[in-house]
């Protein structure tokens, strides 16, 4: 990743920023990545999976007299099993220096860039662009102002995807710590996306993402799957409230899940006929997953715009 200064600066705020968290100058620092992609099969094509990796490091070598923390990634909330090399990191003058496991040195982050400058993604490694930050503002952690780089959108993209780049000072990518060595888009279409959760460092949570209330989330069909039947789901697409019927007599676990696979709301249902009273929901793509504890089923379903 290489920076370049366009002519034309926009104008931003002079902000006083304290003593930030800089997770790239700590060796216990870790991030918590979750991403959201469809995971259907015959018997439950509309199902969003959901599943966490860490990002973390362990150990550093000495290169030139300079110190490279050694980063991994793993699957393992512990972050103790299966673990992944993935390159070595070095932060210098707010400065962010990624060498990969083919030994090639890059930039991965300089915070020190200006609205205006921008920034090579080379999109799935096959479609570099500069892209332009186009606004710089703050916000605040822990007590501590982060200045916070917002980028545009790429035009080699189409209209229904979406780069979504924003960095935090000293965090990196709101889609991950690695995202601008590979970055890749987002569809407006389908629920996929790639979050940080949580980020600690110094011994300390520092971030947590408002859309998750868990660091680590997993949510993913089970080879045992079974399917469900008999039960109805009506109207879909709804206005404000939706029906369920033929539930029988167990005891049902509802879960409403939004287009990312962030749980909305929770509740159990136990009879013949129940109504849901989404009237607060915001128009879009929801999905409802079910549970009795032996059989499961995700549905997609429509409020209407």
């Amino acid at each position: 990743m290489k920076i370049s200064l366009l002519l034309t600066f926009l104008t931003i705020p002079i902000l006083i920023f304290g003593q930030i968290t800089n997770h790239f100058e700590n060796m216990d620092t870790k991030w918590n990545v979750a991403k959201t992609y469809p995971n259907g099969n015959i018997q439950n094509p509309n199902f969003v999976a959901t599943t966490t990796t860490v990002y973390g490091f362990i150990g550093d070598t000495l290169i030139n007299s300079n110190i490279w923390f050694k980063i991994f990634s793993a699957s393992d909330s512990l972050f103790q099993n299966n673990l992944m090399f993935k390159g070595l990191i070095r932060s210098e003058n707010n400065r962010v220096l990624f060498l990969d496991t083919s030994n090639q040195l890059d930039t991965l982050y300089d915070f020190n860039i200006s609205a205006g400058d921008s920034v090579l993604f080379n999109l799935y490694g096959q479609y570099p662009e500069k892209i332009p930050v186009v606004s710089i503002d703050s916000i605040q952690i822990n007590g501590q102002y982060y200045k916070r780089f917002h980028f545009a959108e790429p035009t080699t993209i189409n209209a229904f995807d979406l780069l979504s780049e924003i960095w935090i000072e000293g965090i990196g990518s709101i889609h991950g710590p690695l995202f601008t060595n590979f970055p890749i888009k987002f569809s407006t279409e389908m629920p996929d996306s790639m979050l940080v959760t949580c980020t600690f460092s110094n011994n300390q949570q520092v971030w947590q993402h408002q859309n998750y209330s868990s660091c680590f989330v997993n949510i993913v069909l089970s080879a045992d799957y079974l399917k469900l039947t008999d039960f109805k789901i009506y109207p879909n697409p709804f206005s404000d409230i939706i029906h369920l019927d033929n539930f029988g007599s167990k005891l049902y676990e509802l879960t409403l899940l939004n287009s990312l696979g962030q749980t909305i709301m929770r509740t159990q249902v136990i009879g013949n006929n129940q109504t849901m009273d989404l009237t607060e929901l915001k128009s879009g793509i929801y999905f409802l997953s079910i549970n009795n504890g032996l059989n499961a089923k995700t549905i997609k379903i429509i409020k209407n715009f």
